[in-house]
């Protein structure tokens, strides 16, 4: 008899009386099945599109001839067909993915590396049972003094990649009070994220939209005081939000939507040790170093060119490279730069923090070798990412949908035009996450659109488009900013929607209200 024939004899002959077997419970797929997925539908659209005839009217940009060194003006190509994509492309754009996003990979391997020489040293572990022996209770008031600082940075430049640092230092503490790692994954992720949602000066998404948009009479400062007003409002709520899970957790452990996962993450970030671990010289010295190189990361990405409006900053860099390039000739100066530069920061600093305690060359280089090593894994679901917007990108897709929605908002009133562009931004979002490629990529079509209905209707659709890029990229698996926290934190992605569906529902309620009281305020306040 065969195996299989047994195995079916054994389950007709079992007990009656047994209990029936349960239900397999529905399993979240991996990040990479999601992705692969969506690439595979979004490659299929092009086969339609590509045997359907669909047509689009491609800008060419000004260029220079090919061997002739003539310079052709920008010109429109007409009915330019959308171009089919493969199955073998999906691979591809997994590899276009990689080459793509390569500063912010370069970015979490180094980050990886850097934050695995720190832990070794348990200085944060000792940092967090400091603070929290000396705040007791009092702990949970850390959450609106972070939250707040999180959200100020999205707000004013757009804070993002950098806040991958940040879940190190406030993951180990919020364990150590008694709370949870997804806690901690909201107060990084959700603090910074309300800010870019409500964003007010980010040079990234405001700056851009409205240098693309082409309205005579939109600038910067258009909409500006109810930007802000928004961001306090979504700033409280997202503080409310997390101390009410926080407390609920502090006092029902089960009540986590970690909850099962809550004893690996108490060893990964605290330790086995439940002794107290000395907070000496080095680890002081390795803190220092720590926190320092996070300061220097926001001060060095942040946008000084534009907030102060002349390139002082980038000659300030200039002078130091001719002056003092035995440090450095090459590096830019502060705001001119950009992560692949910070990543060079994070290998000088993991250097530091070794030599403050030196254990050998071999101990440093396996130490951050293995760090960097536990990143891939975020590293290659940043890439399949990638390959969605490379897809929609190179077959025309994506100028093909931008061009059909704008065109079909022109009789709109304010209010409708400004509600009905939020809800388009939020799938649009999903195929461009990146806020600077979405600006680039849309508002030279619908700016003038938006435009030729009037002022408010402009600067609303830029404040339409913060709040739903903002609000998608609270938890898009296209985003290298959600799936690298999750990597981190080690939290399933599923469980961004177990324990925070409650938030995400609210700011998209919220944004609707406010998008429908917007428009009948004065057009300078919106």
């Amino acid at each position: 008899m065969k195996k299989n024939d047994k195995v079916v004899d054994v389950d007709f002959k079992a007990d009656k009386s047994s209990k029936p077997a349960k239900k397999r419970k529905f399993k979240m797929p991996t990040s990479f099945t999601i992705l692969f997925f969506i690439l595979f539908i979004v490659v299929i659209f092009t086969w339609i599109g590509n045997l359907a005839g669909w047509s689009y009217d491609r800008v060419v940009p000004e260029h220079i001839a090919p061997g002739g060194g003539v310079l052709v003006p920008e010109t429109i190509e007409k009915d330019v067909v959308v171009k089919g994509a493969g199955i073998f492309d999906i691979f591809l754009a997994m590899t276009k993915g990689f080459v793509g996003k390569a500063d912010i990979i370069i970015f979490i391997i180094c980050l990886g590396g850097f934050l695995n020489i720190i832990m070794r040293t348990k200085a944060l572990e000792a940092f967090t049972q400091s603070i929290t022996k000396k705040m007791g209770k009092r702990t949970i008031w850390v959450i609106p003094i972070l939250v707040t600082f999180f959200s100020f940075c999205g707000s004013t430049y757009g804070m993002a990649e950098e806040t991958l640092g940040f879940y190190m230092i406030v993951i180990p503490l919020m364990i150590a009070a008694g709370f949870d790692s997804f806690t901690a994954l909201m107060i990084v992720l959700f603090g910074a994220g309300a800010g870019v949602v409500a964003s007010t000066v980010n040079p990234f998404l405001i700056g851009l939209a409205v240098e693309a948009s082409k309205v005579a009479e939109l600038t910067t400062s258009t909409g500006m005081a109810f930007r802000w007003i928004g961001w306090i409002i979504f700033t409280f709520f997202t503080i409310c939000f997390i101390m009410w899970y926080a407390s609920k957790v502090k006092k029902n452990p089960q009540k986590s939507v970690v909850f099962e996962t809550a004893e690996r993450d108490r060893i990964f970030f605290l330790g086995e040790s439940v002794e107290e671990v000395k907070f000496n010289k080095k680890r002081i010295a390795s803190l220092v170093v720590f926190l320092l190189t996070f300061v220097i990361m926001i001060l060095y990405l942040v946008g000084w060119n534009d907030i102060l409006g002349s390139n002082g900053a980038e000659q300030a860099g200039e002078w130091f490279n001719k002056y003092v390039f035995f440090l450095s000739g090459l590096i830019p100066g502060f705001g001119t730069g950009g992560l692949v530069e910070v990543a060079c920061f994070f290998i000088i600093s993991s250097l530091i923090i070794a030599l403050i305690d030196w254990k050998g060359e071999e101990d440093y280089i396996d130490g951050f070798i293995v760090g960097s090593k536990d990143m891939l894994g975020v590293c290659l679901v940043i890439a399949v990412a990638a390959g969605l917007g490379f897809i929609m990108s190179e077959t025309g897709l994506q100028t093909l949908i931008i061009t059909g929605l704008s065109s079909g908002l022109g009789g709109l009133n304010t209010i409708g035009f400004v509600v009905i562009s939020f809800f388009l931004f939020i799938p649009l979002s999903f195929l461009i996450p990146s806020t600077s490629g979405f600006a680039t990529a849309i508002f030279p079509l619908w700016g003038p659109v938006a435009g030729s209905i009037s002022i408010s209707a402009a600067s609303g659709s830029i404040t339409a488009f913060s709040f739903a890029s903002g609000f998608l990229n609270l938890f898009t698996p296209t985003s290298g900013v959600v799936m690298g926290a999750l990597g981190i934190a080690k939290i399933e992605y599923s469980k961004i929607f177990k324990g925070g569906w409650i938030y995400l529902l609210g700011v998209l309620l919220i944004s609707i209200v406010l998008l429908s009281v917007g428009p009948l305020l004065p057009s300078p306040i919106f």
